[in-house]
């Protein structure tokens, strides 16, 4: 016995890269006989089963090791079986007769690829066959195998581009799924791969529907997405490109910031945090400014509405963050006061001790003396 494990293991080591595959197969089967092989393995089964773990039970049973040791993309192929006869039901109480079982057990083994789809499923779309092959190992969810089989059924077309998409990688859920929120172009399989992830589409969707105005991206946001702009940058351009409503100050040598964009690049320019008020000025509670005066540094400035009482002065800087020398501060005050623009505090701050109650409790000071203690 041991001389002839010793014989076998021999000569598949010396011969095993120049023997034929169905060789291979026929002295590797010959050799486990020989071998402390079981003829289950839950580990296995359980690993490349996955969520599929029943359904490959109630259809192989005790065969299970069939399918482990089965070509991956054949049985990527059984995977797409049993996800059709899961998701019809088959395999729900009572389950499988014993006659059914062994006809769907006979299919499995000598039926064609796309003969056994067929089987499943009532036709097999173009492409179906090479793009579950490239599932990789193990086993999706029923659903991804389901939706692909419906995406291909109606629009066959799409089996190229998908196949391209894989760019000889493993297809991935994601890329089915994202399809299903796409259009069912190759433009929206390009706009797919690019974006690669369904949780980030849909984060991406959630503000792209408020600053874009549509349920679903256009057509010309697919193109620049699918010819490599990231979706996050074209969203953000979106959002900095919206104008801000009208400037309230028409002042010869002060200009009026007009959108994100030109708040971005002057909050660059003045080495500031400008770009933190771009909902700000969208909603016109803040307006920006830049006052040019000759022979003077630049200022940006920013005033602040308090409808009904109009607007008052509430930052003003230079570039670097500097702040504004007396005398040019007090020229620009003088410059807005001559426009109905207030120069002192908010109302808001201003009102602070006349709406107090007299009998209600100073909380600051309250605060300050706990502190104190």
């Amino acid at each position: 016995m041991k001389d002839t494990l010793s014989h076998r293991i021999a000569h598949l080591v010396t011969h095993a890269d120049k023997l034929r595959s169905v060789e291979l197969k026929t002295e590797m089967l010959d050799l486990a006989k020989l071998c402390q092989v079981v003829p289950g393995n839950a580990f296995l089964l359980s690993t490349l089963c996955g969520q599929m773990e029943e359904a490959v039970t109630a259809a192989f049973g005790t065969l299970g090791m069939v399918l482990v040791m089965t070509e991956p993309g054949r049985r990527q192929v059984y995977f797409a079986v049993l996800a059709r006869l899961e998701t019809d039901g088959a395999f729900a109480e009572p389950g499988l007769t014993e006659a059914g079982r062994a006809e769907l057990l006979t299919q499995m083994v000598t039926a064609g690829n796309e003969s056994l789809i067929r089987y499943a499923y009532g036709t097999c779309p173009p492409g179906f066959v090479r793009l579950v092959a490239r599932f990789g190992e193990c086993a999706r969810k029923p659903e991804i195998y389901v939706t692909l089989f419906e995406i291909l059924t109606a629009n066959p077309e799409l089996a190229k581009p998908l196949l391209a998409a894989c760019q000889g990688r493993v297809l991935s859920d994601d890329l089915i799924l994202l399809m299903r929120e796409l259009p069912a172009t190759r433009l929206g399989v390009r706009v797919a791969a690019q974006i690669g992830a369904l949780g980030d589409y849909k984060e991406l969707m959630r503000p792209y529907r408020v600053v874009a105005g549509a349920e679903q991206l256009t057509e010309e946001h697919m193109k620049r997405i699918a010819n490599g702009e990231a979706p996050g940058t074209l969203l953000k351009g979106l959002y900095l490109e919206r104008v801000f409503p009208a400037p309230v100050l028409d002042i010869p040598g002060v200009t009026h910031i007009p959108d994100g964009q030109t708040l971005f690049r002057t909050a660059r320019e003045f080495h500031n945090c400008l770009r933190d008020y771009v909902a700000e000025a969208l909603n016109n509670e803040r307006q920006f400014y830049i006052w040019s005066k000759p022979a003077a540094p630049e200022v940006v400035f920013a005033i602040d509405s308090e409808a009904p009482f109009g607007w008052y002065l509430s930052e003003s800087r230079l570039a670097e963050n500097e702040r504004v020398p007396r005398v040019l501060a007090e020229e620009l005050a003088a410059l807005l006061g001559e426009h109905g623009v207030r120069i002192d505090r908010s109302l808001e701050r201003m009102m602070e001790p006349f709406l107090r109650e007299e009998d209600e409790p100073d909380f600051d000071a309250w605060f300050n003396l706990d502190m104190a203690a």
